[in-house]
């Protein structure tokens, strides 16, 4: 076998091994590739076939056209050097996808369908096999061209026969006998099949998410809103993952437009418009999702935005689609290409197909805007980000003052620069260029702030400012940071000389802010007072950033309380736009390390205003991501979502380096506020953008560790141990430092989460969480994992996990953990309990009620004081137990439910030891 053979050979298996998708086509299409340079026209042929079923399921028509021909045509000349069937490849079973692929194309005509059909026929009556997926195909063609009674015809043909090797799988044919019955105005007998489909479990390539989509309609107008919901999550998730899933997008699109969910049904769409001009021969495709655009983008016109632009709408490929050019349309414009190029494609089909049934296909798609159902999905229904771009700077003074308020952005601020270039009025030159110096200082641009500093040195001289000129020529880089460290003898020597206010403002602030200046706080905010105090009397410019100054020479210094002060005398002074926007996002994060949110978050909110007013994404990004970790703080967990949407709507539209963290944070913040679905999705995005960026790993590994914790909340169990598993090994044989954390945290979960399904294997995960802790010196992590543990060996029955209990409660104690002691002695009392050790189990549960008792949870003490009372009345000694139970009760809230539970559990005690009175009273005592 020479070489290049051994290496198609290679590739083949390889890509047996991966799922479809684009890594998986490629390595097949080298496979190709490097078989027909070799000359190797049997090991060729292997590899179209391969090629066949990898187009098929990734939506490439057009190679599967040619390598199915090809194969086709080698099979016929010699059928015994090119057989039909090669391991698990088998032309008699592509023939399905063809039949499928010819008939959802309007170009060919209804004689090649036909043709392909009887071809398909002959050819399995020839090889001898059963038939049934013959008329499957033909039942499915009928389906599609909307020939409801042939296609039943075709499907009676084919329950008359047995199911046998070639027959579709058992989840096609109930999708496809489902989508007949939907289709032909049957929703009950369809929904019927389709709950057949989700309680057998019966699953393929695209099944069960394509049966979920089309049911997604039937179910909201059976009443099954809830239901509903549950599916569009599982089946959008399951679609996105799938390489040829693009198709299933659209029945989401219309399920959101019809439940009012039109800013998520618009995020998708435009997440996915991409895809549009992917795949031109499966023009059904197209259809359905064009369909879905104008169904969409109606609802979000009859909302209100009408104007808003459709981003990717603009890309060259998908303008083609419609005709137009290459630029942003808005929703309403969309909206009408959509439904004009949709009309254009029916007409088509309904030539080629005899019939109006596209056509009124269309009309029962505009239909749906008389059709409504209240079912929320996002936490908030439109993201108001779409904000028409404020007008562009046409003065200098526009432009100088941008390019400072976006300075942070040092490519966006020197672009601005460049494209104002130096101003022709000499009074803004001096200005220009300390702009110009701002950035380069931000770079650390040394050779670049020199040449700034001599050009601004100039436009002095130019004004007439030449003792200014001539003190800062002296100076030069001695006034700015970061070039300055070694200049403060000269800059203190400076002061001693007769300076004009301007630079000595310079001066005194660039000795404040000098690092040497930390040894003494007090003098560092002396000169920073004094330089507000010169600015003020002279009237400078520099006055709201000498303000700033001092409150960040305080904070620096430590006094967060006076630099709160400061930080608020400069936003309820008259400071420009520039300095206000720091002030405020100083002022937001100092509120939030002080713990005072509230003011945080009206700095943040205000913060957002000013950047989107002035158009700059990046800034209305970090502001509005810095309210949602304010909001998350303050226990407003639904708030920290919408401005986290906020956030990652303006990184999406700014393409912003942040849309990534954005999109972690969002699911963090979705997860928080109980909705796992959303969390997911928002995760998984952010752990394939992390991905796909250099140096990224990490954060995607942090954030599918996440996934699996949303996956565990939503119950996608499955979900959730594939992605831990993954993450834990992933992690862990990195052999990066860094990442052994993540690893224990995942192995930790993954064990909580077999523990929670019976699963003995959780005891091997937890016992790798805790050789993880062992290697760190970080005590909090040993006693987590012993913890855990201990609980998953005693679970299974080990009682050795009694002695890992004692150990975590030992290295608690030595951290001070005074809580987590009380919880691991209440585990170790159930866990005694469970053994039937009624006295230590006893014994314990009230040290744990004291422990939690002195941590300040007096609801975990009286529920330690409760199993204790039921240890008593399981042992028999119910008397006992009556005084645990009213113990349990003082410590709860009348009114609360667990006050009633303990209350009427109490009476049933009282009531069996014939204290009828007693037990009278606690009943009361509920009812008052």
């Amino acid at each position: 076998m020479s070489e290049g053979t051994s290496e198609v050979e290679r590739l083949l298996d390889e890509s047996e091994m991966m799922a479809y998708g684009p890594e998986e086509s490629a390595m097949v299409a080298d496979a190709v590739r490097l078989a027909q340079e070799a000359g190797a026209e049997e090991l060729l042929y292997r590899a179209r076939m391969r090629q066949v079923s990898s187009a098929a399921l990734t939506g490439d028509s057009d190679t599967m056209f040619t390598a199915f021909s090809w194969c086709l045509g080698k099979h016929d000349s010699d059928p015994a050097r090119f057989p039909s069937r090669i391991d698990d490849l088998d032309l008699l079973w592509y023939y399905k996808w063809m039949a499928e692929a010819v008939a959802l194309n309007p170009a060919f005509p209804q004689s090649q369908v036909d043709q392909v059909l009887d071809d398909m026929e002959h050819r399995y009556r020839a090889a001898g096999v059963g038939l049934s997926g013959v008329w499957q195909a033909k039942t499915a063609n009928a389906t599609a061209a909307g020939r409801f009674e042939e296609a039943a015809e075709f499907r009676a043909a084919r329950e008359d026969l047995p199911r046998d090797d070639y027959s579709h799988c058992e989840a096609c044919v109930r999708s496809d006998d489902a989508d007949f019955f939907r289709r032909s105005g049957d929703e009950a007998k369809a929904l019927e099949l389709f709950d057949e489909i989700i309680e057998n479990r019966v699953r393929c390539g695209s099944e069960p998410e394509r049966a979920q989509g089309k049911a997604l309609l039937p179910l909201l107008r059976a009443g099954r809103a809830d239901e509903a919901k549950w599916h569009h999550f599982r089946s959008y998730r399951a679609a996105t993952s799938n390489a040829d899933g693009f198709g299933i997008v659209a029945d989401h699109l219309i399920f959101l437009a019809v439940t009012g969910n039109t800013e998520r049904g618009l995020s998708l769409l435009e997440r996915h418009i991409g895809e549009l001009p992917k795949d031109p021969l499966d023009v059904y495709k197209r259809f359905c999702a064009l369909v879905s655009y104008g169904v969409l983008l109606d609802a979000v016109v009859r909302s209100g935005h009408g104007d808003v632009e459709v981003r990717g709408s603009e890309m060259p490929d998908v303008a083609a689609i419609f005709g137009v050019e290459p630029e942003p349309r808005t929703a309403a414009e969309l909206a009408a290409d959509s439904w004009r190029v949709a009309e254009e494609i029916a007409a088509a089909f309904d030539a080629r197909n005899g019939n109006g049934y596209f056509a009124s296909e269309v009309e029962r798609a505009r239909a749906l805007e008389d059709e409504h159902y209240d079912l929320p999905i996002e936490t908030q229904a439109f993201v108001p980000t779409e904000l028409a771009e404020p007008a562009a700077p046409t003065t200098p003074a526009d432009y100088l003052d941008l390019a400072v308020v976006v300075k942070d952005d040092h490519d966006a601020a020197m672009a601005l620069l460049d494209e104002m270039g130096e101003p022709s009025e000499p009074e803004l030159k001096p200005r220009f260029h300390s702009s110009v110096l701002a950035v380069c200082r931000a770079r650390e641009d040394r050779d670049g702030a020199l040449a700034a500093v001599e050009a601004r040195i100039d436009a002095l001289r130019a004004l007439g400012e030449d003792q200014q000129a001539d003190a800062e020529e002296e100076l030069g880089l001695a006034l700015y940071a970061p070039f300055n460290t070694g200049d403060e003898d000269e800059l203190r020597a400076a002061l001693q000389r007769d300076l004009d206010p301007d630079t000595k403002v310079k001066v005194l602030t660039a000795l404040a802010a000098l690092p040497s200046s930390g040894d003494e706080p007090d003098g560092a905010i002396e000169l920073a007072r004094e330089a507000v105090g010169v600015a003020e009397s002279a009237g400078l410019e520099q006055l709201g950033n000498t303000r700033l100054l001092l409150a960040l020479t305080m904070l620096r210094m430590g006094d967060q309380e006076d630099a709160a002060e400061a930080l608020d005398a400069v936003l309820v002074s008259d400071a420009e736009r520039c300095w206000r926007i720091k002030a405020l996002d100083v002022r937001a994060r100092l509120a939030g390390g002080m713990g005072d949110f509230e003011v945080g978050i009206r700095a943040a909110d205000e913060l957002l205003g000013l950047h989107t007013a002035i158009g700059h994404r990046a800034g209305a990004s970090d502001a509005a991501m810095l309210a949602a970790h304010l909001l998350d703080d303050l226990g407003q967990s639904e708030e920290a979502v919408h401005r986290a949407q906020v956030a990652v709507r303006h990184a999406e539209l700014g393409d912003t380096g942040d849309l990534n963290t954005n999109r972690y944070w969002l699911g963090r913040f979705h997860l928080q506020a109980g909705e796992p679905d959303l969390a997911m999705e928002a995760l998984d995005a952010a752990a394939a953008g992390f991905a796909g960026v250099e140096g990224g790993g990490a954060s995607a590994l942090e954030a599918r560790y996440w996934l699996g914790a949303a996956a565990r909340r939503a119950q996608e169990l499955g979900t959730a141990y594939r992605v831990l598993s993954e993450v834990a090994r992933v992690a862990e044989e990195s052999g990066d430092e860094a990442l052994v954390e993540l690893a224990f945290r995942a192995h930790l979960a993954l064990g909580e989460l077999l523990v929670s399904v019976e699963d003995a294997d959780a005891v091997q995960s937890l016992e790798s969480a805790l050789r993880l802790a062992r290697g760190q010196e970080q005590p909090e992590m040993l006693a987590r994992a012993l913890h855990q543990l201990g609980q998953g060996k005693i679970k299974f029955g080990d009682e050795s996990g009694l002695a890992d209990l004692d150990a975590a409660v030992e290295i608690g104690r030595d951290a001070g953990q005074d809580w987590f002691v009380a919880d691991v002695i209440d585990t170790k009392a159930h866990a005694l309990a469970s053994m039937e050790r009624v006295e230590e189990a006893v014994s314990n549960a009230l040290t744990a009620a004291d422990a939690y008792a002195e941590s300040g949870d007096d609801g975990s003490a009286a529920m330690s004081e409760l199993l204790a009372a039921r240890v008593l009345d399981g042992a028999g000694r119910s008397d006992e137990a009556v005084g645990l139970y009213r113990a349990s009760l003082q410590r709860l809230p009348l009114g609360i439910p667990a006050h009633t539970g303990v209350s009427l559990e109490l009476g049933e005690i009282l009531e069996k030891l014939g204290r009828t009175t007693e037990a009278e009273e606690v009943r009361a005592a509920i009812a008052d």
